[in-house]
C-alpha cells in the first residue's frame, strides 16, 4: 500500500482551505451573482442557501438550448447538482446550466441568485389532530409586528380520507411538484402520508384536491421567513418551542 506523503497532505489541507474560504466570502460577502462561466460555484452557492430553509429565486439571462432563443426571467430554484440548477419556471419544471449548456433547458450568461427574506424564525411544534389542511394551517402560530414573507412546516403528515384511483394518484402529484416540491406523497389504502416541507399558502387548495377527513402529524419544525434582520428580531418575545434565528449569509 502506497503511503502517502507529508507533501500530498499538505496539497489536500490546501484545496480544503481554498473550498471552505471561497464559500465563506461568497457567503459573508452577500456576493449572489454569477456569470455562466461560474456554475458550479453558483450551483454550490444556491445548495447553502437552501440547506439552511430559505426560499431561493434566481434571476436569469441566457437562451433556450432547445431554440436558442433568448431566455430572460426569474424562476424558482429547487435543488442544484453539480453546475446545474433545478428550477420551476410557469408552472414547470426546468435545468439551467452554464453559457455552454447543451443537456440542460437553459444555458445562461448571467445568474443573481435571490434567497427570501432575511431571517428565518424557528420552532418546533407538537404533533397536531386537523380536521382539514385549513384547520392545520390555523394551528400554526405566525409572531406578530414582523414582516411575514412566507411560513412553511416540516414533518410527516398523516392524512385519512379514502383510496385514491390511479389519475387521482396523479393529479395529486402533479400539483405537488409545482406547488410544493419539498412534499413527497405515499398512497395507501384509505389515504395518504405526506412527508417533507409543506408551504402554507397552498394547503388550502389540497382540501379542494384531497378532501381529508382527519389529519395527524409528527412533530413539526416550522419556519418562519421575514424580511427583518436578526438585530430587528426581540428574540424574548417569541414565545416558541426552541426558538433559532437562521440568517442566509
Amino acid at each position: 500500500m502506497k503511503k502517502i506523503t507529508l507533501l500530498e497532505i499538505l496539497v489536500v489541507v490546501a484545496i480544503l482551505t481554498t473550498t471552505l474560504a471561497v464559500g465563506y466570502k461568497f457567503l459573508k460577502g452577500n456576493n449572489t451573482e454569477f456569470s455562466g462561466d461560474e456554475m458550479y460555484k453558483c450551483a454550490w452557492i444556491a445548495d447553502k442557501i437552501m440547506a439552511k430553509g430559505f426560499p431561493l429565486y434566481a434571476e436569469i439571462e441566457g437562451r433556450w438550448t432547445s431554440s436558442n432563443e433568448n431566455f430572460k426571467g426569474r424562476v424558482l430554484v429547487t435543488g442544484s447538482s453539480g453546475g446545474t440548477l433545478f428550477a420551476i419556471y410557469k408552472n414547470q419544471t426546468i435545468t439551467i446550466g452554464g453559457k455552454l449548456a447543451s443537456k440542460e433547458d437553459i444555458a445562461a450568461n448571467k445568474i443573481k441568485l435571490m434567497p427570501l427574506g432575511n431571517t428565518i424564525i424557528k420552532y418546533e411544534l407538537e404533533p397536531i389532530n386537523a380536521s382539514s389542511f385549513k384547520n392545520l394551517k390555523d394551528r400554526i402560530k405566525i409572531p406578530k409586528n414582523l414582516t411575514i414573507l412566507d411560513v412553511y412546516v416540516y414533518g410527516v403528515f398523516g392524512v385519512d380520507s379514502k383510496t385514491y384511483s390511479p389519475s387521482e394518484q396523479q393529479r395529486i402529484k402533479n400539483y405537488l411538484s409545482t406547488n410544493l416540491p419539498y412534499a413527497y406523497v405515499y398512497f395507501t389504502y384509505g389515504g395518504a402520508f405526506f412527508n417533507g416541507k409543506l408551504d402554507l399558502n397552498y394547503l388550502d387548495y389540497l382540501d379542494n384536491l384531497m378532501k381529508p377527513e382527519n389529519i395527524t402529524t409528527s412533530r413539526l419544525d416550522v419556519y418562519v421567513v421575514v424580511n427583518e434582520t436578526t438585530n430587528q428580531i426581540n428574540k424574548k418575545e417569541l414565545k416558541f418551542n426552541n426558538v433559532r434565528l437562521i440568517t442566509w449569509s
